[in-house]
C-alpha cells in the first residue's frame, strides 16, 4: 500500500546522532509514512544503526551507495520514495512527534503545493531555542500564501522544514545539485516561486542540531564560498529569466522586485556570512571570496546594492575595488563601534570612517535620514509626590550635541494628532549616554535630560487616553524628532489619582506611552470561607440595567483561554462573587516536590455583560495580595497583574517578600510569607543572569514566614569576602544542596512594595539596586566597580591614548604589576612570585590587577582595577610586569620595562599558532601572537618538554627561563603539611576523609553568554559522592572560563571560587580530570590520577588536538563511563597500579624542574634585569609557608 508520506534521510558518518533522528521519525503520530534512509558510504557505524531501525520497523528502508554527497543522497532517496507527499530530514536533526501530522493536515485542508514550518535550534545541552533565521518568516501561521505576497519567505531556504506534494516536485523536475555544498538554495528558492500557494506554520516542525564542525558551520573555506555563490547565483539567474519572460506584461514589476529583493538578501545575508569569515581566512580564502563575491555583484540588480545599510554599502564598495586591508580594518572598526562614523558636509552629508585610507564612491557613503536617527531613552522613571519623574538622554546618532545644542531639546506628550502637552526639559550630564552607545568615536555626555510629568495635565475628559512620549533634539544643525524609548517598566508601577482614576505606563515596540484612564470597577476585599474565595468590589457608577447590566464575573485563563463565569450580587455600587477553590483544583495533580514546577496559570478577572463585552477589575496597590491553598504544593494568588488589574494565579507555592529593609550601614533584609507544606530549611540563592554563577545564603523559616539577610558588598565565600559580581542576580529559595535550577523557587515581591523600588545603595565603590523583573520577581543588580569616569568605549579609547603617552614619557617607577587570569584571582605563578619578592627587602611597590573587585588580596598588595585609569598608568609605568595570560594586543613594552610571562599550564592540548586550521583557531589572535610575545622580556617554562612548544605556539624568540612553575613550589615546600592542614580546616574537611579533586577542562564548542562556556560534568558529583559515602569528599572546580552551577550534596564542595588551585592540589588524595593541565602539576605529588575521557576522540581529533600520544602516556586509566570513575575511586591505588611505570615516566618528563625554588629563580631573573633594585634574600629556598595565609 502506498504510504502518504516519504521521508528521505541521507546518512553519512553521524553515528552519534543518527539513532535520535530515526527514533523521532518512528514516534511520529502520523503513522502512515515510509523512511528512506540513504547511506552515502559511511565509514562509521551509521549504516548498522540504520539497518537496526529497518529490522525493527518495516516503515524504514535502507539504501546504500558510494559516497557522493548530500545532494546525490537526497536524489537517490527521492527515486526510491513512493509516498504521495515528500519530506527531507538531515540525519543529525530531530522531528517533533506531531510535526508531520500537522503539516499533512494543513496541506489537505489548503490544497497548497507545499507547507513550511518553524525551526528551533537543538542545543548541545538538549534545550531548544528559536532559530533566528526563521523568527520573522515563521512568526505567524498563514495558509495559501506566496512569496510574491509575503517577501519574508525569501529567508526560508532549507528543505528539511517542509512537506511537498510529490506531483508538484515531479512536475517541475526538482532535484538537488550534486557534489556541492548548500544544495538547498537552488531548489527551495525556485520552489517558492513555482508554487501556486504555500502554507506557513508558526509551530515548530524541525529541530536543527547545533553541531560544531558541521557542513553548514564551515565558512572560511574557498570551496564553501564558491559553492554558496554558485547556489545563490543559480537562484538569482532563475529570477532573472522569469523577469525577462515577464517583460512587457503586468507581472514585470513583481518579478523585478523579486530579483532586487533576493539579490539584496544575498548581499546582506548569504555573502555577508562569508564576508564575516574574511578575518578568519587565509590568503586562498581571501582570493576566493573577492573573486566569487564580485562575480555575484557583477550580475546583481544595482538597486540591491544601493538599498543596503550604510556599513554594508561601504564594505561592498571596498570589495568591489578589492581593497582587502581596508575591508578588514573597516570590519574590525564596525564590530568595535556599531553604527558609528564621522559626518562630513552640511548640504550633502556623507559618512567617513577613520580606518579607510582612500575615498569611497558617493553612493556608498551618502547619508539618508535613517542613518542619522534620534536616539532617545528614558533610563529611570519613578513617582514622587504624585508626579512622574523621568531621567534619560537624547541625541542625533553620530552628531553629538555641543553646549548650545544640548539645551535645544524639546519633549512632549501627544494624544492623537492634535492633543499635545509640552514638558519642561532640564539638560543634565549623562555619561551613560556615551558608554551605552557602545562606540568610541563620539561623546554624548551632554545629551542627558530630566523632566517631570504632572498627571493632572493628562485629563482629556475621555474615559481613557493614551499619550505618546516624543522628543526633538539637534545635532550638527540637524533637527530630529521621534519617540522616546525605555528598556522596561518593572520600575514603574500603576499610579492612582483617585479611587477610580489611574495612570499606567505601557511599551509599544519599546516606545514609552502613558495611559490615563477611568476604571469602572476595583477590588475592595477578598477572603476565604469554607473553601470558597469571596471577592468584593466597588463600581465607579451606579450599575446599569437592561442590556448594559453586568451579567457576572468572568475569569479567563491567559494560556488556555478557558473561562469560568461567576454570578455576582449587587448592593448599590458594591458587587460580590464567590469562586469555589475546588473549581480550580479539580483535575490538577499534586505537585511533585522533586519535579520542576509547572508554569503558573494566570486567570484575568473581568465584569462581563450579556453581549459578551468585558471590563477588567482594577486592583489598587493598597489591596494586599491573598494566598489560598488549592492542594498539595499549589496555591491561588489573588492580586494585581502588571497592568494593575485583578488576576487569580494558580501557581506552585512561592515565597513572597512583604517586608524589605536596607539601612545605609546594614544588611539587606527580606521578610515574607512562604506557606509551603513542609517545614524543611531553605537557602536563599542568587543566580547571575548571564553566566549562572550562584551565591548561596541561609534563609530562616518560622512557620509560613521566612527571613533572609545579605550584605551584597561583602558576601563570604570560598574566594574570601567579596562583593557580588557585576550583573543581575535573580533570587530563589531552594532546599539545601539542591543544584537543579529547574527546582529552585523564584522569590516574588508583594505589589505594595513596588512603589519603593528600585532601592539603591552605593557601597564599596559600586551601586547596588534592589529591583523588580518580570513584574513581580525580585532581583539585585550589582553595578560596575569601574569608576564612572572610566566607563564606555569612548573613555577607554582616551585611556589607551593616555597610556601611550605615559609609556613614552615615563619615568618608570619601582613597582611590580601582577595579573593572574586577567585579574580574576590571587593565584598561580604570579602569586608565588609576589610572595617571593614580598619576602625580600626590595622596596618594590606591589600592584595586583583585579577584575570587578573579585579578588581578596593579602596585606601589602595594592589592588588596581582592570580597565581603570590607574591600571593603564600601572601598565605604562611599572618597571616589572608578571602575568600568566596575554596582555592586551595594543600593549608595548616601555624602554627599561621587564615583562615576565609565566603562562598557566604545561600544554597537552594545542595552543596558539599550533591551532591554525582547527575549529578552535582564532586567526586574528594567531596573527597577533608574534607581536604580543615580542613584548615579553622572559618566558617561564615549566619543564624542558614545554620550551620548544611554547616558543613555537606564541612565535616567541626571546629568553626562556626553564625554572619549573612557581605555582608548584608549594607542593615541595617545607611547610606544606601545615599549609594542607590549614586548607582542610578552611574547607571544613575532616582529617580522615579521602579528598577527590574533580577538575575538568573547558570546551570551546560550548559557548554561553558573557564570554563563559557551558559546564560539562558527565560525572555527577552528588551521585558519585553518595555512592562513595562519608569516607570521601569531592571538591569540584570549574575552569575559570566556565559558568553554571555545580550539583551539590553532603560531601560535595564547589571550590571553583577558591583562590588558588595549588592549595587544592596539596590536600587532594586523588585527581579526576579529562585533559586539564592540572595533571602535570599534580604528578609532582605522586598521588593517583583518573582520567574521565568520555569525549576523547572528538576532543583530540576535532576540537583541540594533543602535543603527544596521551593514551599511551597517561599516568592513570582512561575511563569512558562515570560508573567506571566511581568504581576506580573506591580503590584508586588498585585502579592505577597498572600505570605505575607510565606515571614515573610522566613525572620524569614533565616535573623535571620542580624542586620548590622556581619562584626564587624567577625573582632572581627579574631583579637581575634591573641591578639598581635591591635583590634581597630568597625566602622560598628555605620555606614556602611560615604561617597561615592572610
Amino acid at each position: 500500500m502506498t504510504p502518504r508520506l516519504s521521508v528521505v534521510v541521507p546518512v553519512y558518518n553521524v553515528e552519534e546522532y543518527l539513532d535520535a533522528c530515526l527514533a523521532s521519525l518512528g514516534r511520529q503520530t502520523m503513522r502512515d509514512l515510509e523512511v528512506v534512509m540513504v547511506d552515502d558510504g559511511s565509514t562509521d557505524s551509521s549504516a548498522r544503526i540504520a539497518q537496526a531501525h529497518a529490522a525493527r520497523d518495516s516503515r524504514f528502508r535502507l539504501v546504500q551507495q558510494e559516497n557522493a554527497g548530500l545532494g546525490a543522497a537526497r536524489n537517490t532517496g527521492v527515486r526510491h520514495a513512493t509516498g504521495e507527499y515528500l519530506a527531507f530530514v538531515d540525519s543529525d536533526d530531530v522531528i517533533p512527534e506531531d510535526a508531520y501530522a500537522l503539516m499533512l493536515d494543513t496541506l489537505e485542508r489548503s490544497g497548497s503545493d507545499f507547507v513550511t514550518g518553524n525551526v528551533h535550534r537543538l542545543k548541545t545541552d538538549g534545550t531548544t531555542e528559536q532559530s533566528p533565521m526563521f523568527r520573522r518568516a515563521m512568526s505567524t501561521t498563514r495558509l495559501t500564501t506566496h512569496v510574491l505576497r509575503d517577501w519574508d519567505l525569501l529567508g526560508d531556504r532549507i528543505a528539511c522544514n517542509k512537506v511537498f506534494r510529490r506531483d508538484f516536485w515531479d512536475k517541475h523536475a526538482l532535484a538537488f545539485p550534486e557534489g556541492v555544498l548548500f544544495e538547498d538554495i537552488p531548489v527551495i528558492v525556485p520552489a517558492h516561486f513555482l508554487a501556486g500557494s504555500v502554507d506557513v506554520l508558526s509551530d515548530t516542525v524541525y529541530l536543527w542540531r547545533d553541531r560544531h564542525g558541521s557542513i553548514s558551520n564551515k565558512r572560511a573555506l574557498p570551496r564553501a564560498v564558491h559553492d554558496r555563490t554558485a547556489a545563490v547565483t543559480t537562484a538569482s539567474t532563475f529570477l532573472g529569466r522569469r523577469l525577462a519572460e515577464a517583460a512587457g506584461t503586468p507581472f514585470e514589476a513583481d518579478w523585478a522586485e523579486a530579483k532586487r529583493r533576493y539579490d539584496q538578501s544575498v548581499l546582506a545575508g548569504d555573502l555577508w556570512m562569508f564576508m564575516e569569515a574574511v578575518p578568519d581566512g587565509d590568503d586562498a580564502y581571501h582570493q576566493a571570496f573577492l573573486d566569487h563575491a564580485n562575480a555575484f555583484a557583477d550580475h546583481a540588480d544595482p538597486a540591491a546594492l544601493a538599498a543596503l545599510p550604510l556599513h554594508l554599502r561601504a564594505k561592498w564598495a571596498l570589495i568591489r575595488r578589492r581593497r582587502l586591508p581596508e575591508l578588514l580594518d573597516l570590519m574590525a572598526f564596525v564590530r568595535a563601534n556599531p553604527d558609528a562614523f564621522q559626518v562630513r558636509g552640511l548640504a550633502r552629508r556623507r559618512a567617513a570612517y577613520p580606518v579607510t585610507r582612500g575615498p569611497l564612491p558617493a553612493p556608498a557613503t551618502r547619508l539618508r535620514p535613517r542613518d542619522l536617527p534620534l536616539i532617545a531613552r528614558v533610563t529611570r522613571a519613578h513617582w514622587e509626590d504624585g508626579k512622574l519623574h523621568l531621567t534619560g538622554y537624547a541625541y542625533v546618532r553620530n552628531l553629538p550635541p555641543g553646549r548650545l545644542q544640548a539645551r535645544g531639546k524639546a519633549l512632549w506628550l501627544r494624544a492623537g494628532r492634535h492633543r499635545v502637552v509640552p514638558l519642561k526639559v532640564r539638560p543634565v550630564r549623562s555619561r551613560e549616554a556615551t558608554y551605552s552607545s557602545r562606540q568610541a568615536l563620539h561623546r554624548y555626555d551632554r545629551a542627558g535630560f530630566t523632566t517631570v510629568v504632572d498627571p493632572a495635565r493628562l485629563s482629556t475628559g475621555r474615559p481613557s487616553t493614551t499619550w505618546k512620549l516624543e522628543m526633538a533634539a539637534v545635532g550638527g544643525l540637524l533637527p530630529r524628532t521621534g519617540p522616546v524609548r525605555m528598556a522596561g517598566l518593572d520600575g514603574l508601577p500603576v499610579h492612582y489619582l483617585g479611587e477610580f482614576r489611574r495612570v499606567g505606563a505601557t511599551l509599544s515596540a519599546g516606545r514609552l506611552r502613558l495611559r490615563a484612564e477611568n476604571v469602572p470597577s476595583r477590588l475592595a476585599a477578598h477572603h476565604d470561607a469554607d473553601g470558597t474565595l469571596h471577592l468584593e468590589g466597588h463600581l465607579a457608577a451606579t450599575p446599569p440595567t437592561g442590556a448594559e447590566a453586568w451579567a457576572g464575573l468572568r475569569a479567563t485563563n491567559w494560556y488556555t483561554k478557558e473561562t469560568l463565569d461567576l454570578p455576582i450580587g449587587l448592593d448599590g455600587k458594591t458587587f460580590t462573587a464567590e469562586l469555589p477553590l475546588a473549581a480550580l483544583a479539580e483535575g490538577a495533580e499534586p505537585l511533585d516536590p522533586e519535579a520542576p514546577a509547572r508554569r503558573p496559570q494566570p486567570w484575568g478577572v473581568s465584569l462581563f455583560r450579556a453581549d459578551g463585552t468585558t471590563s477588567p477589575v482594577a486592583v489598587h496597590p493598597e489591596i494586599e495580595s491573598g494566598r489560598y491553598p488549592l492542594g498539595e504544593g499549589r496555591e491561588l494568588l489573588v492580586g494585581a497583574n502588571s497592568a494593575g488589574n485583578l488576576e487569580l494565579r494558580d501557581q506552585p507555592v512561592r515565597p513572597i517578600v512583604t517586608g524589605l529593609t536596607w539601612p545605609p550601614r546594614g544588611p539587606l533584609t527580606l521578610t515574607g510569607s512562604f506557606p509551603a507544606a513542609d517545614d524543611e530549611r531553605r537557602e536563599l540563592v542568587l543566580v547571575h543572569g548571564t553566566h549562572g554563577e550562584e551565591t548561596v545564603l541561609d534563609a530562616h523559616r518560622d512557620g509560613p514566614r521566612f527571613t533572609a539577610s545579605l550584605t551584597p558588598e561583602a558576601v563570604p565565600g570560598p574566594g574570601g569576602t567579596l562583593p557580588l559580581a557585576e550583573g543581575n542576580w535573580t533570587m530563589f529559595l531552594r532546599r539545601p544542596g539542591e543544584s537543579d535550577p529547574a527546582l529552585y523557587t523564584p522569590v516574588h515581591i508583594a505589589p505594595a512594595l513596588h512603589t519603593g523600588l528600585p532601592l539603591a545603595r552605593h557601597l564599596g565603590g559600586r551601586e547596588f539596586l534592589v529591583e523588580r523583573c518580570h513584574y513581580d520577581r525580585l532581583q539585585l543588580h550589582s553595578g560596575s566597580s569601574l569608576p564612572a569616569a572610566d566607563r564606555g568605549r569612548t573613555q577607554q579609547k582616551a585611556l589607551r591614548a593616555a597610556y601611550t603617552s605615559q609609556r613614552a614619557r615615563g619615568p618608570l617607577r619601582d613597582a611590580v604589576l601582577y595579573s593572574s587570569f586577567d585579574g580574576r584571582q590571587y593565584s598561580d605563578s604570579p602569586r608565588a612570585v609576589h610572595e617571593e619578592l614580598a619576602a625580600r627587602d626590595t622596596s618594590l611597590t606591589h600592584l595586583w590587577t583585579v577584575r570587578d573587585q573579585q579578588v581578596d588580596l593579602p596585606p601589602g598588595l595594592t589592588p588596581v582595577a582592570l580597565w581603570s585609569a590607574e591600571w593603564y598608568e600601572a601598565l605604562a609605568r611599572s618597571r616589572h610586569i608578571v602575568t600568566n595570560t596575554q596582555l592586551p594586543e595594543w600593549f608595548e613594552r616601555a624602554e627599561g620595562q621587564y615583562v615576565v610571562q609565566t603562562w598557566h599550564g604545561t600544554p597537552l592540548k594545542r595552543i596558539g599558532r599550533d591551532l591554525a586550521g582547527s575549529p578552535a583557531a582564532d586567526p586574528h589572535y594567531i596573527a597577533a601572537l608574534p607581536h604580543r610575545s615580542a613584548q615579553w622580556s622572559l618566558l617561564v617554562s615549566p619543564n624542558r618538554f614545554s620550551t620548544p612548544i611554547l616558543r613555537h605556539a606564541f612565535g616567541y624568540t626571546g629568553p626562556v627561563l626553564e625554572s619549573g612553575y612557581p605555582r608548584n613550589d608549594l607542593l615541595d615546600a617545607h611547610g606544606r603539611a601545615e599549609r594542607a592542614a590549614w586548607v582542610r580546616r578552611r574547607l571544613s574537611i575532616p582529617e580522615d576523609r579521602t579528598v577527590v579533586l574533580y577538575a575538568p577542562t573547558w570546551r570551546e564548542d560550548r559557548p554561553k553568554r558573557g564570554g563563559r562556556y557551558a559546564l560539562d560534568l558527565p560525572l555527577d558529583p552528588a551521585r558519585a559522592a553518595a555512592e562513595l559515602g562519608d569516607s570521601h569528599v569531592l571538591l569540584v572546580r570549574r575552569h575559570y572560563l566556565v559558568g553554571g552551577s555545580v550539583p551539590g550534596g553532603d560531601n560535595v564542595r564547589d571550590v571553583s571560587r577558591y583562590p588558588d588551585v595549588a592549595e587544592l592540589l596539596l590536600i587532594s588524595d586523588v585527581l579526576v580530570t579529562d585533559y586539564s593541565s592540572l595533571m602535570f602539576d599534580f604528578a609532582q605529588t605522586g598521588r593517583p590520577m583518573l582520567f574521565h575521557t568520555w569525549d576523547l576522540d572528538h576532543y583530540r581529533d576535532t576540537l583541540r588536538g594533543f602535543y603527544f600520544d596521551f593514551e599511551s602516556s597517561a599516568p592513570g586509566p582512561l575511563l569512558t563511563d562515570a560508573e567506571e570513575v566511581v568504581e576506580a575511586l573506591r580503590d584508586p591505588k588498585a585502579a592505577t597500579a597498572g600505570h605505575r611505570e607510565a606515571y614515573d615516566a610522566f613525572r620524569a618528563r614533565f616535573c623535571d624542574l620542580d624542586d620548590g625554588t622556581a619562584a626564587a629563580r624567577v625573582a632572581d631573573a627579574l631583579l637581575a634585569a634591573t641591578p639598581h633594585t635591591p635583590a634581597g634574600r630568597s625566602a622560598t629556598r628555605t620555606a614556602a609557608f611560615t604561617g597561615e595565609p592572610a
